[in-house]
Formats: C-alpha cells, sequence, structure tokens
C-alpha cells in the first residue's frame, strides 16, 4: 500500500485492506436453552378467575389456554390435546408398570431371603405400594 507525500493513500486502495473484522456470534449451548426454557416456563404470570386475580406459572396458564381453545371448537388445540393426554396417559401406566414390577421382584425377594430384608427395604417397599394408583382407569 503506497502513500503520497501528503501521507494519504493513493486512489482507490484503503488503509485497511482486510476490512473490519465481522462480529462474532454469540455462543449460546444447548444447556442454556434448554434452562432458560424451563426457567421462562416456571415464571409466574397474572391470570383473573372471576374477579379475583392469581398468579400462576407460565406453563400452567398455557395449559390452561389450552383447554380452552380445544374446547371453544379449535380443531389445532384439540389434537394437541389429545397427543397431549395420549402421551401423559402412556407415560404414567408405563410408570405404574414399573413399580408394580419392583414390588413384585421386592416382595419374591421377601418370601425367597426373609432373613436378609432389612426393615428399610421393608418400609421402602410399603412407601412405593401406597403410591401406586389404586383408581386410574385409562379411557
Amino acid at each position: 500500500m503506497k502513500r503520497n507525500r501528503k501521507g494519504q493513500y493513493e486512489k482507490g486502495t484503503t488503509g485497511n485492506p482486510k476490512g473490519r473484522p465481522r462480529k462474532q456470534p454469540h455462543p449460546v449451548s444447548d444447556d442454556q436453552v434448554r434452562r432458560d426454557f424451563f426457567e421462562a416456563a416456571e415464571m409466574l404470570v397474572p391470570i383473573v378467575v372471576g374477579n379475583k386475580r392469581e398468579m400462576i406459572p407460565a406453563r400452567v396458564a398455557i395449559d390452561k389456554q389450552l383447554v380452552i381453545k380445544a374446547v371453544s371448537g379449535d380443531a389445532r388445540a384439540r389434537d394437541l390435546y389429545y397427543k397431549r393426554k395420549d402421551r401423559f396417559t402412556l407415560e404414567h401406566v408405563k410408570q405404574q408398570l414399573d413399580n408394580l414390577r419392583v414390588i413384585v421382584e421386592a416382595e419374591d425377594r421377601l418370601r425367597e431371603f426373609p432373613e436378609d430384608v432389612t426393615d428399610e427395604f421393608k418400609r421402602a417397599l410399603n412407601l412405593l405400594k401406597q403410591s401406586i394408583d389404586r383408581y386410574y382407569y385409562p379411557l
């Protein structure tokens, strides 16, 4: 790069041939996005029920809006509601079956080796038995 006698660059040349460096994008990790998402879902938002104002988590407000839209006839909202219902029902049934499997295995161990079973094991087994949803019948 040549300059003239006055120290100026010749016409058509620049003093910074590479130009200004581009701004680097802000690095955001997937974990940070996930944390931000769940943090935002727990943010309290105001709703009005009757004449009373309540503060509820955003995720609950969204679920309520989904149900209201589904009831009012929005087909997409209704489809989403039933997809969620089916998914949650399946998850619940799987959890109940896993708990029942653990209970059966524990009771087999209790019958097979009664002298090796501790009181803590028996208490944990009773707590697990109490967690079983006896009144759950999927539709």
